[in-house]
């Protein structure tokens, strides 16, 4: 985060000073790359800066609410879907729980794999059929999630890391066990109504499990997946940093118009140009 305090008027201005038709702030680095692709495809002129956590990303939110800040704010979903939603046409949010659900698609998981292994395979509808075992695997985890976020209980659910919920370090399967055992631990926390309203609310949703599940938590599964299948075409081992694998999946252009989730953000940007 920067050390100097700016008024409203200069961090509208910013995008100017740039040479820029709007400003963007967004959470950390990480998300600077995603949503510049996005702002492009969406042919939105725009200078896009980091804020240095949620907490920021909260305050220029709240800016945009309370005083119509021109700039504007893109961001994590989280699991906004099943909470009251902040709607304002210059607060654009991701389509899935955060920026990885749509940097981990299977295209871009498989152009990782031909990368890596150095062969040309096609291995989309193997990903996807990974993608969605994956995620159903993990439901009631999701379940208990979005239940801590939604009544507040302060529990770790998922965490930031899926490793300990797979059959071993390497697997890129979840271990149905260990979600049962870790799920006994928690659930004296939950109501037998909250965790059926959320289930309602999943149900009720028309977004595939996989967008619901948090970005960073998955990050671990799609390293090992992406090892399994270059081990299998080119026989050696990969080794994969969280560095590596967000250079790898960080463009998610290619064949855009042909996903629900980039589609519906850059839609959701393009109003922004409409109402300007």
């Amino acid at each position: 985060m920067n050390s100097l305090e700016y008024s409203q008027e200069a961090e509208e201005a910013k995008g100017l000073f740039y040479n820029k038709d709007f400003t963007v702030y967004v959470e950390g680095d990480d998300d600077i790359m995603f949503w510049t692709h996005l702002f492009d495809l969406a042919e939105v002129d725009a200078h896009i800066e980091e804020v240095g956590g949620s907490e920021e990303i909260a305050k220029k939110i709240k800016e945009i609410l309370d005083n119509n800040a021109s700039f504007i704010v893109a961001c994590d979903s989280d699991h906004s879907d099943f909470m009251e939603p902040v709607t304002h046409d210059r607060v654009i949010k991701t389509y899935g729980y955060s920026i990885e659900n749509s940097m981990y698609s299977p295209l871009n998981i498989q152009k990782a794999i031909r990368n890596l292994g150095k062969k040309p395979v096609n291995l989309k509808d193997e990903i996807e059929k990974w993608a969605e075992s994956f995620s159903n695997n993990l439901y009631d985890l999701l379940v208990y999630d979005i239940a801590n976020h939604i009544y507040d209980k302060g529990i770790q659910v998922f965490g930031n890391n899926c490793h300990r919920f797979l059959k071993n370090g390497t697997s890129r399967e979840v271990c149905n066990t260990q979600v049962s055992s870790y799920l006994n631990g928690i659930e004296v926390h939950f109501t037998d109504m909250e965790i059926d309203e959320v289930k309602e609310q999943l149900s009720k949703s028309k977004k595939e499990l996989w967008f619901h599940l948090k970005g960073h938590f998955i990050t671990n599964g799609i390293i090992n997946l992406i090892q399994h299948h270059v081990k299998q075409i080119s026989g050696t081992k990969c080794n994969i940093s969280h560095d590596g694998l967000y250079a790898l999946t960080i463009d998610c252009t290619e064949k855009w118009n042909s996903r629900i989730d980039i589609r519906t953000i850059v839609s959701d940007i393009k109003k922004i140009k409409k109402s300007a």
